[in-house]
């Protein structure tokens, strides 16, 4: 038995906003790919839907100043194909690719992707290692915010219930840093992580200058391992330093068991994708240092 509910289409933010805010129990369609199995099944409510799907500037990718600004409304396929996004930042066109099948990547957004708040998502966790913000727009105004306080809980996010996610804002890079994204799923055709994890590295000299660590489809939120990060923070980061964080991630990991993995399973897929996530950011930094370097001469 299908859901019902009234269908509005809005041709502008601006009417987006103010149906947002006046319609109740509304919620945003943009993709789709969640919303409507959501609906449908009865985990997410809706009386009213709003399609922004008709709204130019919730699908474009550009550069603002030292930041990439991606439109909520951009499918996962568009972010892959972007050339912006493969210029600065081809870890996260790469990361792409294991976002479920080609059909449902030309369709789901990374709007909706954030804003489903599902442990299990793929965007967010690198996004957050990455430094980014969100923009949350409202018929007064908006709001920037990290992207990392956006959750709250398990499909709980801080957004409020007159509020359209508009776009997520990625910084630059530095010269000799990059992210690292790596998950386990049970098999190709099931495209859900059991465990993920985004690293960031950037390196001064020898040295590491800021580390982070965000661990995936482990807590109720995409989860920031604070110590683990930090315990590379003015280190070598060799071998040893990446097997001590790997530890501290898996410690870190909030976990449970349920159909997909035991929790004790959780916990090593994070030391062992963490350490993988810290090498290859690692050599990432490394390899686009000397690319630099190189054009230089």
């Amino acid at each position: 038995m299908y859901s019902s509910f009234d269908y509005h289409r809005a041709s502008s933010l601006e009417e987006a906003c103010r149906l947002i805010a006046e319609l109740p129990g509304a919620q945003i369609l943009a993709g789709g790919t969640d919303l409507l199995v959501d609906v449908d099944t009865g985990i997410r409510q809706a009386e009213n839907v709003i399609s922004i799907r008709d709204i130019p500037e919730l699908r474009q990718i550009r550069r603002l100043g030292d930041r990439i600004a991606i439109g909520a409304g951009c499918t996962a396929a568009q972010v892959e194909s972007a050339e912006l996004v493969r210029r600065h930042f081809p870890e996260l066109a790469e990361m792409v690719v294991q976002f479920a099948s080609p059909q449902i990547r030309a369709q789901a957004t990374v709007g909706g992707n954030v804003c489903s708040a599902v442990p299990c998502c793929d965007f967010p966790p690198i996004l957050m290692a990455l430094g980014s913000e969100i923009e949350l727009r409202h018929s007064d105004g908006y709001r920037v915010l990290p992207l990392g306080e956006f959750f709250v809980g398990n499909r709980q996010t801080v957004r409020r219930n007159n509020e359209v996610l508009t776009q997520i804002l990625i910084p630059l890079k530095p010269d000799r840093a990059a992210v690292s994204y790596h998950k386990f799923r049970r098999r190709a055709s099931n495209s859900l992580a059991v465990a993920s994890v985004a690293a960031f590295l950037e390196l001064h000299e020898s040295l590491c200058r800021t580390a982070r660590i965000v661990l995936g489809a482990v807590a109720p939120i995409p989860l920031f391992a604070e110590r683990a990060g930090a315990s590379l923070v003015g280190k070598l980061v060799d071998e040893p330093a990446i097997a001590a964080a790997a530890e501290i991630a898996r410690q870190e990991a909030r976990p449970i068991t349920d159909q997909r993995a035991a929790e004790s399973y959780r916990r090593e897929l994070v030391q062992v994708l963490t350490a993988r996530a810290l090498r290859e950011a690692l050599r990432r930094t490394r390899a686009g240092y000397r690319r630099r370097q190189e054009s230089h001469e």
